[in-house]
């Protein structure tokens, strides 16, 4: 990159380093923390350069370390098998260093794997209501002390790691655990019967680029050419910033564009603590917005007319006004106002958005701060004070900021009374477009209407639009650096991983990049790692993207990768939601590959796979792999279709002959090319005799 900055880069590291290096273990190695049992399991931190760092385990494992040059040191602690007297919540690590001393306690052997992806393996128990299927029924019974899980928060300054910990399952806490993660761990103890730990490390929207790391990428075709040779995510930020603050000073001074930073955010309930006031002082020149007495005749109504968009429908997301396709207007803050009428002030009333708002709201009732929340998905509850309340009408307001991807209310906005549930309807609604964010950081306020803004000219666009993304998620390597290094190389048996809907749009290029991604993990851990994905399931996705080219990209990855399984989920998508609220099976499914590879079970783990077909006159017989006892159709066999030579597929005729599934077409004379289930949205017709589904496919 720029030698310049290079050299600033290395000013400020050697202004700034000190002889002092402040002793620490990291944030992973903590009490309730579960150990991968017969295993050495590394054990890091840093200290004073060369001080001798002494590690000693209640299962009487003592090593002794010292710190290099740097300050960083690591070791390797084995531990035994686990059995019952190892595990009655006694064994504990002391780590001691000159004058410094930590004790871990409470520590479990047992099995660990790691859990990552985006927002469907991130799902929590507890996302929102009825977000996962019998999700209160599965908390309230979820007390397990030996099922933990350690969740990487999702911050790219590292900031809010210092507060996670391991946390053991319970009524109180299962909310909070990934679900997809948290029915494969509790499947894997339901049949070992030894402590699971999981390490999650997940964040919803994010591509398979941001969690490969620059070394890899740079020997990729599909970005090597995007990766300079000395590039970083996190040292590169500081040059984004500087470029992009560059652009907003011409933009104010050609357009009168005011710029203005977002400020700090978190998902983390504990650190947005620090960081919600910038929020609620945040002052966008837009203060009298949410004020009883200001005059909104000027803005319009909200008109919801498209329905082509991805993600959460609902009237109230942006996409349903514009368009999806647009990050410069889906993308940016939205202030909505509307006339509640109440007629008993002296009850108890909550606002509430079952599905959240995407990504940050400062909701107001009668110009008062209710609520303050940054979560793209987190279901709203918002007490509103009785003394606020007037008999009559009431203006409820809200400020949003979408900072990519889809944004606004994900489900309905209701107010729920002690007998009662105040529907507020998106149309009743009047809006201003206010700002725009681009590269996540920067707010640019504007004061274009509705009309002004879809019709803004390409220079315009392209002046708003050209800085670079910066403190992305899905920056190349950002989820590499700051979500999966630290906890890299926490000792692990595997891996399981639900990620590929961001994918989509480059699904031709998925099956190398996901490959990339799997061999550089395994680099580094320095382990050939067992990895189990799931597919990704069915959803209408806009007309124009081709999930179904992503399902099959990853089916075909399980040929280029040894090691690998892939859990099929054909059949629990859901055509209107991205998110399907069955997430037991999703983990179940993951755990028979480790329960039939890692742990020796007699189980069948796959659904039925193509393996190859065979074209006789008018027919195709197309042969499976893991059929177990026989192939097995759910109603009528459709979905497959065939095509000639000249690759235009018709739909076709089915059945199941000889455990083999024999098609045709009245249309195709000759056929050449089968394939089954390639749409974005379909339901499962095929199984085997266990129940579990057949992947989509396609032979060409």
């Amino acid at each position: 990159m720029k030698p310049f900055f290079l050299y600033i880069i290395l000013i400020l590291t050697i202004g700034c380093k000190s002889n002092e290096i402040k002793f620490s273990v990291a944030p992973i190695f903590s009490d309730k923390m579960v150990l991968q049992q017969n295993q050495s399991n590394s054990i890091w931190g840093t200290a004073n350069p060369f001080s001798n760092i002494l590690v000693a385990s209640s299962w009487d494992e003592k090593i002794l370390v010292k710190a290099d040059e740097n300050g960083n040191w690591i070791l390797n602690l084995p531990t035994p098998s686990h059995n019952d007297l190892l595990n009655d919540g006694s064994q504990t690590i002391q780590i001691t260093n000159e004058n410094n001393n930590v004790l871990i306690k409470d520590v479990l052997i047992g099995e660990v794997w790691l859990a990552s992806g985006q927002s469907n393996m991130q799902w929590y128990m507890n996302s929102c209501h009825d977000c996962v299927i019998n999700q209160d029924e599965e908390i309230e019974k979820s007390h397990n002390n030996s099922i933990r899980m350690f969740s990487v928060p999702q911050d790219l300054t590292g900031e809010s790691l210092k507060y996670a910990k391991w946390i053991s399952a319970s009524k109180e806490t299962t909310g909070a655990f990934s679900a997809t993660a948290y029915y494969f761990a509790k499947k894997l103890f339901d049949k070992l019967g030894v402590p699971v730990g999981i390490v999650n490390t997940s964040w919803g929207g994010t591509r398979v680029e941001a969690w490969t790391s620059p070394e890899k990428l740079r020997t990729l075709k599909e970005t090597k050419d995007q990766i300079d040779d000395d590039y970083s995510f996190t040292t590169y930020q500081n040059y984004f910033k500087k470029h992009n603050d560059s652009i907003a000073k011409v933009n104010n001074k050609k357009y009168g564009y005011k710029t203005y930073e977002v400020p700090k955010w978190t998902e983390n309930k504990e650190l947005w603590i620090k960081y919600e006031k910038a929020w609620e002082n945040l002052d966008l020149g837009d203060s009298d917005f949410k004020k009883i007495e200001f005059d909104d005749s000027l803005w319009e109504n909200w008109n919801p007319t498209l329905s082509n968009f991805g993600g959460l429908t609902s009237n109230g997301r942006f996409e349903a006004v514009f368009e999806e396709s647009d990050p410069l207007l889906s993308d940016g803050i939205i202030w909505y106002r509307t006339v509640v009428n109440i007629s008993d002030p002296t009850k108890d009333y909550v606002l509430h958005v079952k599905k959240g708002i995407d990504d940050a709201d400062q909701t107001y009732f009668n110009g008062e701060l209710i609520g303050n929340t940054y979560n793209w998905s987190a279901e709203r509850n918002y007490k509103i004070p009785k003394e606020i309340i007037q008999k009559g009408e009431n203006l409820l307001s809200f400020r949003i900021s979408d900072l990519g991807g889809g944004g606004g209310f994900n489900s309905d906005v209701e107010i729920l009374g002690e007998n009662s549930i105040i529907k507020v309807s998106f149309e009743d609604f009047k809006f201003k477009h206010h700002s725009f964010i681009t590269n996540r950081f920067n707010i640019t306020v504007h004061n274009h209407t509705p009309d002004e803004l879809k019709s803004l000219d390409k220079q315009t666009r392209d002046d708003i639009m050209q800085g670079l993304p910066l403190n992305s998620p899905n920056g190349f390597s950002a989820m590499y650096e700051c979500m999966l290094s630290p906890v890299i190389p926490y000792g692990i048996k595997g891996v399981i991983w639900y990620q590929g809907e961001s994918n989509v749009e480059n699904f031709h290029e998925y099956t190398n990049l996901f490959s990339g991604m799997i061999e550089d993990w395994r680099s580094s851990w320095s382990s050939d790692l067992p990895f189990y994905f799931a597919q990704i399931a069915p959803f209408i996705y806009d007309k124009n993207q081709s999930s179904q080219g992503l399902r099959d990209a990853q089916r075909k990855t399980l040929d280029r990768v040894k090691n690998t399984g892939m859990a099929v989920l054909l059949d629990i998508g859901e055509e209107n939601d991205i998110h399907p609220e069955n997430k037991k099976d999703v983990g179940e499914r993951l755990a028979l590959h480790a329960l039939k590879n890692q742990y020796k079970f007699n189980v069948v783990a796959n659904g039925p796979l193509y393996k190859n077909h065979v074209s006789k006159g008018f027919r195709i017989e197309i042969s499976f792999d893991h059929i177990a006892d026989g192939l097995v159709s759910k109603g009528k066999l459709t979905g497959f279709e065939v095509a000639g030579k000249d690759s235009i597929f018709y739909p076709a005729l089915a059945k199941i002959s000889n455990n083999k599934v024999v098609v045709s077409s009245n249309m195709v004379i000759n056929p050449v090319h089968v394939r089954y289930g390639w749409k974005n949205w379909f339901e499962a017709k095929l199984f085997n005799s266990k129940g579990l589904p057949a992947s989509s496919f396609s032979s060409q």
